[in-house]
Formats: C-alpha cells, sequence, structure tokens
C-alpha cells in the first residue's frame, strides 16, 4: 500500500498554522482586552483622579481669594450660590482654555494665576489705601507707582492664609503628571469642553443678581459676590447712560434761567483769591476724639476767630482719589453720576472745560496758576490743568524751594507754602490773581516719629500723621496767613482737605459712614467779611461760599447750585443731607424733595459730557 507522504506533510503543517492562528487570535483577544482595560483605566483616571482635583484646586482658590477680600461671610462656605457663581467662572475660564490650549496643567495655571495674581495685589492696594482696585485703576497705574516706594504696608494673618491656600493650589497642580493626566482629548471632546465653557461664562454674565448689584461700597463688592463677579459689573458701567428723562437741550434751557446779568465791580474792590487743598487733611483728634492733644489747634483757633467761615465740608472720596476732588470743587459736578471708582481726571476730560471757577475768574480777569510739588504726570495733572485753563502751572521740577518732610520723604506743607507763595508774588502790582494749591505733605506712609515733635498719639501711624497735620498747621500760620495779614492788598483764602487717611478702615463701618468723610475747612480774609460758623456743606457747594464773600460774579451755575443748595446743603457720591439735616444714601430716593437730586443728576451729566462738545 503506497503512502502519500506529501498529504502528510502539508495536513502536518496545516495543523501547525490553524494552531498559531489558534495562538494568535488568543494574544490579539488578550490585547484588546488589555486596550479595553487600559481605557478603562485611563477614564477612571481622569474622572476619579483629575475630577476631585480640579475641585480641590477651586474650593482652595476661592478660600485664597475670600481670605484676600477679608470676607469673613464668604469662607465660612455657608453662601452657596456665591460659591457656585464664583467657581462657575472659573470653571468656564478653564474649559475654554483647555479647549484651546489642550493642556490641563497649563489652562489650570493660567486661571489660577490671574485670579491670585489679582486678589494679591487687590489686597494690598485696600490696605494702603482703604479702596480695592476698580476698573479704572489702569488708568492710574503711573500715578499709583510714582508713590509705591513711599508705601510700606503691613500685611494681616487673613493675607498670609491666603498665600498658604495658593502655595498648597500650586503644589496639588505640580502633580499632574502625564501618568495622571488623561491622553489629550480629540476635536470632539475638544468642542464640547468649549461649548459647556461658553454657555457657563454667558449664563455668569447673565445673571440678574450681579448686574443688580449696586457698587456704592467696591470693597464690599469684592467680599460678598467675588472678584470675577464685581470685575464683571465694573466692567459693565464703562458706557454710562444718561439720566432717566434726560434731554440736552432742557437742560441747557433749564441753566440760562440762571445765566443772570454780571455786576460791575471796580477791580480794587476785587480781592486775590487763593485756594489750598491740603492732601489727607482732617481734624482727626476732634472727630475721633483720639489722641492726647490737638495737633491743628492753630487752624482750630483761626476758625473761630473774626473775617472768617468755617465748618464741615463733606468730602465724596475716602483714602484716595484726590483728582475727583479736585473736580467736583473746581466744577461743581458731582462724581456720583460716575461708576464706582472712575477717575475724572484720565476718564471724562477730553478737551477743554467750558465752566469751572478757572474760567469765571479768568473772564472776570484774574490771573489763574495752578501749582503742585509733585510729578506732572500724576492724574495727568499736566494735561488736565491745560484743559481747566490756568493760565500759568507749576509742578514739582519748577519750585524750588522745596524741601523734604521728615516723616515721609514727600514735600513738606511748609516748604510749598513758601513756593506757592513766592509764585504768587510775582504778580504785577494791579492784576488780581486766582492761585490754587495742592499739597502732598500727608500722603502715606505714615512710618517715621519725629523725636523733636510733641507726641499726640500712643499708635505710631497715628501719631506720624498727626505730626504731619501739626506742621501743615504752623506751616499756614508762618508762611501764608502771618505775611498776608502784613500786606495791603487784599486777600481771601479756602483751605480744606481733599479726604480723610485710610488709618483704620473707618469707612468699612455702616455707624462711621457720614464720619469717615468729613473734612473741616475754612475761608479767612486779611479785610472784613460777614462770619459764618458751623456750617454743614460738601465739595461741590464750597466755592459758592468762596466766590460770594470775594463778593465776585457768579456764573450760571454758581447761580443754579445755589438754588440747590438751599433744600440739600450736603451732596457728595455716597450720601446727601436735606436742610433738616436727614442723611439719605445716593440710591434712596425717599426723601421728600427728590425730584431736586433728580434734576440735578441731568444738570451734572449735561456738564460733564455735553456742555464741554
Amino acid at each position: 500500500m503506497k503512502i502519500n507522504r506529501t498529504n502528510g506533510k502539508h495536513s502536518k503543517e496545516n495543523n501547525i498554522n490553524d494552531v498559531e492562528c489558534i495562538i494568535e487570535k488568543q494574544e490579539n483577544h488578550k490585547t484588546i482586552e488589555k486596550k479595553e482595560k487600559n481605557n478603562i483605566l485611563d477614564f477612571l483616571k481622569q474622572y476619579l483622579w483629575n475630577t476631585p482635583l480640579l475641585a480641590v484646586i477651586f474650593i482652595l482658590l476661592y478660600l485664597s481669594m475670600s481670605h484676600f477680600n477679608d470676607a469673613k461671610e464668604i469662607y465660612t462656605l455657608n453662601n452657596y450660590k456665591v460659591i457656585i457663581l464664583i467657581i462657575s467662572a472659573w470653571v468656564s475660564g478653564y474649559l475654554i482654555l483647555k479647549s484651546i490650549t489642550n493642556k490641563t496643567k497649563l489652562s489650570l495655571a493660567i486661571v489660577c494665576g490671574i485670579e491670585a495674581c489679582f486678589d494679591i495685589i487687590n489686597c494690598i492696594v485696600r490696605i494702603v489705601r482703604g479702596s480695592a482696585i476698580t476698573i479704572s485703576d489702569i488708568t492710574a497705574i503711573r500715578t499709583a507707582l510714582s508713590v509705591s516706594s513711599k508705601i510700606n504696608t503691613e500685611l494681616d494673618k487673613n493675607f498670609a492664609f491666603g498665600v498658604m491656600y495658593i502655595a498648597i493650589i500650586i503644589s496639588i497642580i505640580s502633580i499632574f503628571r502625564n501618568k495622571f493626566v488623561s491622553k489629550k482629548d480629540n476635536k470632539i471632546a475638544r468642542a464640547i469642553k468649549f461649548i459647556i465653557g461658553v454657555i457657563l461664562l454667558f449664563n455668569f454674565l447673565h445673571i440678574n443678581s450681579i448686574r443688580n448689584y449696586s457698587l456704592w461700597d467696591v470693597n464690599n463688592a469684592y467680599r460678598v459676590i467675588g472678584t470675577p463677579a464685581t470685575i464683571h459689573r465694573m466692567i459693565k458701567d464703562i458706557n454710562i447712560k444718561s439720566p432717566i428723562g434726560y434731554n440736552k437741550d432742557e437742560i441747557k434751557n433749564l441753566l440760562k434761567k440762571y445765566d443772570k446779568d454780571l455786576k460791575e465791580i471796580n477791580d480794587k474792590d476785587k480781592p486775590n483769591i487763593l485756594v489750598i487743598i491740603n492732601e489727607s487733611f482732617c481734624d482727626y483728634h476732634n472727630l475721633y476724639k483720639e489722641g492726647y492733644s490737638d495737633p491743628i489747634e492753630f487752624i482750630t483757633k483761626l476758625s473761630k476767630g473774626e473775617n472768617v467761615i468755617s465748618g464741615t465740608m463733606y468730602s465724596s472720596e475716602y483714602g484716595g482719589q484726590t483728582s475727583n476732588v479736585e473736580y467736583e470743587f473746581l466744577t461743581q459736578n458731582s462724581t456720583k453720576v460716575l461708576p464706582e471708582g472712575s477717575y475724572v481726571f484720565q476718564q471724562y476730560i477730553p478737551r477743554n472745560i467750558k465752566s469751572s471757577i478757572v474760567t469765571n475768574l479768568k473772564d472776570q480777569g484774574y490771573k489763574t496758576i495752578g501749582v503742585h510739588p509733585w510729578e506732572p504726570f500724576a492724574y495727568s495733572r499736566n494735561k488736565i490743568y491745560k484743559f481747566f485753563g490756568f493760565d500759568s502751572i507749576k509742578f514739582r521740577y519748577d519750585i524750588p524751594e522745596l524741601e523734604i518732610s521728615f516723616n515721609n520723604g514727600y514735600f513738606s506743607d511748609r516748604s510749598t507754602y513758601r513756593g506757592f507763595m513766592n509764585q504768587i508774588k510775582q504778580k504785577d502790582k494791579n492784576e488780581k490773581i486766582f492761585g490754587y494749591l495742592l499739597t502732598v505733605q500727608n500722603h502715606i506712609a505714615y512710618e517715621k516719629e519725629d523725636p523733636n515733635q510733641v507726641i499726640y498719639h500712643h499708635e505710631k501711624d497715628k501719631n506720624v500723621y498727626m505730626q504731619l497735620l501739626h506742621e501743615s498747621s504752623e506751616g499756614l500760620k508762618d508762611e501764608i496767613i502771618e505775611q498776608l495779614k502784613n500786606t495791603d492788598e487784599k486777600y481771601i483764602l479756602l483751605f480744606f482737605g481733599d479726604h480723610q487717611p485710610n488709618l483704620d478702615g473707618r469707612n468699612n463701618s455702616e455707624d462711621r459712614m457720614v464720619d469717615s468723610y468729613k473734612i473741616p475747612f475754612i475761608i479767612w480774609a486779611n479785610y472784613d467779611i460777614e462770619e459764618k460758623y458751623n456750617v454743614e456743606t460738601s465739595t461741590i457747594f464750597l466755592q459758592n461760599y468762596l466766590l460770594k464773600a470775594a463778593g465776585v460774579n457768579f456764573n450760571e451755575m454758581n447761580n443754579y447750585m445755589e438754588e440747590l443748595q438751599k433744600t440739600y446743603p450736603v451732596i457728595t457720591k455716597k450720601f446727601y443731607k436735606d436742610k433738616e439735616g436727614n442723611v439719605f444714601k445716593t440710591v434712596d430716593t425717599s426723601s421728600k424733595d427728590y425730584s431736586k437730586i433728580e434734576e440735578y443728576n441731568k444738570v451734572d451729566y449735561y456738564m460733564i459730557f455735553d456742555n464741554n462738545k
């Protein structure tokens, strides 16, 4: 019998091939199972590892923000609506960045880094000046830098906690290694994350509770609704809407009714008019009953003497934004129609100003001079003073008499007064002058006590501040009042402070709301004027008292403000008072003659935005 060896050989080979196929299929199956297992592990790593870490990061970021904003009512985690609101803003930013960069760590670093840096800076700014950052602060960055070398901030434990949380966040982000982070998303996954992020952002931007939240106190806004919502609320206010019922022609015609005939005044009867706005000046000792003795004893006695009008001027500012006070005094336009934190000089004066005390006195034959012993670019004064129409403008480099104050390194008031008076003396004998001076001595920081001076307070910063007040008061006596007493020419002087210093955050207390804006003012003349004492007014009305005492003509705005003052003697950005002494917050419409406030709001808007076009 013949055996087919060839077929047997092939059969054996086929069997081997079959076995190899089976083994290969088994290995492929194991590979598929392994891949499926890896996919599951990747999924678990992403959602069971990354998600909790992301949650921890955002909660820690929230806590750090709360400490930087000193918001104990927030970081107790009881206000869940605020927590959801703030974290949704961060999550939306993270998802959008992740969809664009496809990098988890980078996206987290950007979101956390921006928030952390902002809150650290905001904390320092709030401690230094008493008012947190506003959207318009960017326009004043050069001014801030010019005084930053003088600032030595004492940071509290809340700041330390905030920094600690940020350090923990950085540590957690650093453990996001490749083995913990899922593979890069495909296009579909990235698109989904982008859409979710945009939806969250859209919802965040259109939540009514944000849009309706008042920025009456920007510090409190950061505390209550957090950084993202506060900034969004401020950005929303960049474009200012005219008051309800505003009509430009109606307001123009209204003011024409107050354009009265000017009286003839002999030049010999016109006094020289001087105005001194003293940086951070207030009657700290008598107002808050603090300190061992009165550092401004001379001014206190002068305010009760002859040929004097004196009392309390309520400022619209606390701890900073001097230029806004200047603007309110010079123009009688209140900053209350502007967004919280606005800087009028940088934001709302694009051209020459038609109506101000400067233009009024120039029209009456006065030569006008503006003096400020600091950098010309501070609050853009080199440009803005020209827009006001000053004939001559002098800054620090134009005043050779300036000397450094012992206490804080700014130019002393005494030397500033001396330089100011030397500028005034350069006028012609028959020339009438309006001299305007803004000092700088009493600016923060209050660090260096003068051992040769009286000790006024047991706390160092308050003692330094009160020593500076003493120098301001005595310098006024020696360099200005005594000199004007001994001249044959008629002079009338208005002296007041721009705002109180931020020594202990008094304006954060509701019961100190009004006291925190009290500033003493005094109008003194070296000739006979009718005395008035204990006057209560505000910055926008001050020039009326001055011009009336000087016996010069009012313009239409002065006449309008004189009528308004009969009903509301005090109007500030924060509150107003009626003639009975009742205090109302700016947003309170319950006063019986509120229609006059509404009318003034329209006049105010017209004078700021439409009158100078």
